[in-house]
C-alpha cells in the first residue's frame, strides 16, 4: 500500500536495524567524549569542549566514532528486540500500524 516493504516482520526487523544504526550514530560522538573525560580530564584543565576540540584537531573527525561499532553491539540488539517485542504487542491487543 505504501511502498517498499509490507507490514510485517522483515518491515519491523530492517527498521528496528536502522534505528539502531541511527542510534549508534548519534551517541556514539558523546560516548567518545564522556570516556575521553573519564580517563583523562582529571589529569588536565579539561572540559567537554575543549575534549571536542582537541580531538577533532588532533585525529581527526572520525576519531568521535571510535569505539562505534562496539557501542552498535550494545545498541544494536537492544534496539531490535524493543521494536519488534512493540509490534508484536501491538498486534496483539489490535491497533492498527500507522
Amino acid at each position: 500500500e505504501h511502498g517498499i516493504m509490507e507490514e510485517g516482520t522483515t518491515l519491523h526487523l530492517t527498521a528496528s536495524m536502522a534505528a539502531g544504526l541511527a542510534a549508534t550514530a548519534t551517541c556514539s560522538p558523546f560516548d567518545f567524549i564522556k570516556t575521553r573525560m573519564m580517563n583523562e580530564g582529571a589529569r588536565y584543565d579539561y572540559n567537554s569542549w575543549k575534549c571536542f576540540t582537541q580531538s577533532v584537531a588532533k585525529e581527526g573527525p572520525l576519531s568521535l566514532y571510535k569505539g562505534a561499532f562496539a557501542n552498535w553491539l550494545r545498541l544494536g540488539p537492544h534496539t531490535i528486540v524493543t521494536f519488534l517485542v512493540y509490534e508484536r504487542a501491538r498486534d496483539w491487543f489490535g491497533v492498527k500500524p500507522v
